[in-house]
């Protein structure tokens, strides 16, 4: 039950609309005025986990809803639901990455110079990694197996940090609702090792904010890996899908053949990703109060 109400105040925190950040006034946030907003289309996909019913527990939902998930054991993540088409375009603020989600951060509390790119990298090298003479807080070489591609990369300049589901797409999809805090905690979170991944530099560009309807990563043997992980990010976060976005989704799972039954969260890894979040939505508070973080 301590576990039901933390996923509740975590839902609570990142459900509190704000879309003005905490600490915009630091000197390097630079608020850049955009004549056109952004529009959102009017017909968008949720995903609920479901078993025997239709109970979602995405960041909208109530705490009766949360509940009730205790009495299952698996949840599909291939449980969606078509919202209503919307009689106009909803239009939001321009979509600015500094501004609305920060950058890489080093929490102060850590006892470490590392800010979360150094940190994805030490985590992800499959050797110990090698810091630069002249900067001990950043990484130069190791050894990164980039599931993009397939390819192996020993120099760290060749290795970019790809949000998995990208910053834009996220705002897009729901994350425009959310406090500074909460978007600057999802660009910066590491509660599990594919929100974040140690990506090709140029494969990462080629991906830039694009869903599985415009681009899926070339290498074959990470297509099912990639949009369950996908489908994963976008339920914890309570992140929609567009038409297409669901469409080429479908599709490629049917294409390649994916084992539906991988597509699926156990109760005990759905808190635990919500305790993480709660225990570190104060992230980039702590930063703005300590100390500024280490650049990359």
């Amino acid at each position: 039950m301590k576990l039901i109400f933390r996923i509740l105040l975590f839902t609570l925190c990142i459900a509190n609309i704000s879309l003005t950040p905490s600490f915009a006034t630091e000197s390097d946030v630079v608020i850049v005025a955009t004549p056109e907003p952004e529009l959102l289309e009017k017909t968008y996909v949720s995903l609920e986990l479901t078993n025997e019913e239709p109970v979602s527990i995405s960041i909208v939902k109530s705490f009766n809803s949360i509940v009730k998930i205790v009495q299952n054991k698996y949840y599909s993540l291939l449980n969606w639901r078509k919202y209503s088409r919307r009689s106009d375009s909803l239009e939001i603020p321009n979509y600015d990455r500094k501004l609305q989600f920060g950058r890489w951060i080093n929490d102060p509390n850590d006892d470490t110079c590392y800010n979360t790119r150094a940190k994805v990298l030490v985590r992800d090298s499959d050797k110990e990694v090698i810091f630069k003479d002249t900067n001990h807080c950043v990484v130069e070489a190791g050894r990164w197996n980039d599931p993009y591609t397939g390819g192996t990369f020993s120099e760290s300049k060749d290795i970019q940090i790809d949000h998995f589901v990208p910053l834009k797409n996220a705002y897009l999809s729901g994350a425009y609702k959310w406090s500074f805090r909460a978007r600057c905690l999802y660009s910066n979170y590491m509660g599990n090792d594919f929100h974040l991944v140690s990506a090709n530099g140029s494969q990462n560009m080629k991906k830039g904010d694009k869903g599985p309807d415009k681009y899926i990563p070339p290498n074959p043997e990470y297509t099912c890996t990639y949009l369950k992980n996908w489908l994963t990010v976008k339920f914890l976060w309570g992140l929609k899908m567009t038409e297409a976005e669901a469409t080429a989704v479908v599709q490629a799972i049917t294409n390649n053949n994916c084992n539906t039954q991988k597509f699926r969260m156990t109760y005990h890894q759905i808190m635990t990703q919500a305790e993480f979040a709660q225990d570190n939505m104060d992230l980039c508070e702590k930063l703005d109060q300590a100390s500024k973080p280490v650049t990359n």
